[in-house]
């Protein structure tokens, strides 16, 4: 029977009840606001918002570095040492995270890689069926494991929706023009996770308890999701008048098995206050 520790990132926003059923180990991505770096763990995300407040400048995000992934395989190697290695990476396309761990898992022969294409809640929900397939293949091999990662991962669905776009806008992410004809318009553009790669998606009208109403009634209709795999995301600020009608739109497409993931300054830089997602893995 072999033994696995899965590694993943910060920004998976994976919650600590996940973290310690399953000992996932995280390693920290990095947020700078001015000339000061922090982990990810160590910023609470209303500072994210102040500081742009404050100062009308956007904090930064960062990956993992080569140091940051060996301190951690070199710990899990120290702690147990014939364990494999699985680490699940938050989208190598968005981050240099994933190379920063192939450069240290040079220095270790029990590390595997598998990008996740994914972010926050996205990536963490695939690091979670991981564990509960490990758990229930205790004989699988590092090939199995990988194999049934990139099997969930093309059939995961991820759709991030902002309350607003200013934070996009500080990020670049979104023109001045389409930022303001947002405002004009009162549009809400979602944010689809495709291949890795973060792009626009549908454009809903109207207030944001309209957009979020459309974008989980299509994601529904549209799509038919393994039992138990829906899993939600919010950013501080998505109040609880808007929590409330979200879980009952679940409850009135029979979604009764859901969680909650909080995220990290990492999402949140980029999201902005307010923000929530809806993930789900596809039926075979």
């Amino acid at each position: 029977m072999n033994k696995y520790i899965l590694v993943t990132e910060s920004g998976s926003d994976l919650p600590q009840k996940y973290l310690d059923k399953y000992k996932i180990k995280i390693v920290q991505m990095h947020v700078t606001m001015g000339d000061k770096t922090y982990d990810d763990k160590d910023v609470q995300v209303e500072k994210i918002f102040d500081y742009y407040d404050k100062e009308k400048s956007l904090a930064t995000t960062s990956g993992a570095t080569p140091g940051d992934f060996e301190k951690v395989f070199k710990q899990i190697n120290e702690e147990n040492k014939d364990a494999k290695i699985i680490y699940i990476a938050y989208s190598s396309v968005t981050t240099v995270s994933f190379n920063s761990a192939r450069l240290a898992a040079e220095n270790f022969d029990n590390v595997y890689l598998i990008d996740s294409k994914n972010v926050s809640v996205g990536l963490g929900s695939l690091v979670i069926e991981t564990a509960k397939f490990i758990e229930k293949n205790k004989d699988a091999s590092p090939e199995d494991i990988i194999a049934f990662v990139e099997d969930v991962r093309e059939r995961l669905r991820f759709i991030f929706l902002p309350q607003t776009l200013l934070f996009l806008r500080a990020g670049g992410r979104v023109s001045n023009a389409a930022y303001l004809g947002a405002i004009l318009l009162r549009i809400f553009p979602t944010i689809n996770i495709e291949n890795g790669y973060l792009v626009a998606g549908k454009k809903y009208m109207g207030s944001f308890k309209i957009a979020y109403r459309k974008l989980i009634n299509e994601f529904f209709r549209e799509n038919d999701f393994e039992e138990g795999s829906i899993r939600l995301v919010k950013v501080p600020d998505l109040n609880e008048g808007h929590i409330k009608n979200i879980e009952s739109l679940l409850s009135f497409h029979k979604i009764e098995d859901y969680d909650w993931f909080n995220t990290g300054s990492v999402i949140a830089c980029h999201g902005g206050p307010g923000a929530m997602g809806i993930s789900g893995i596809l039926k075979k």
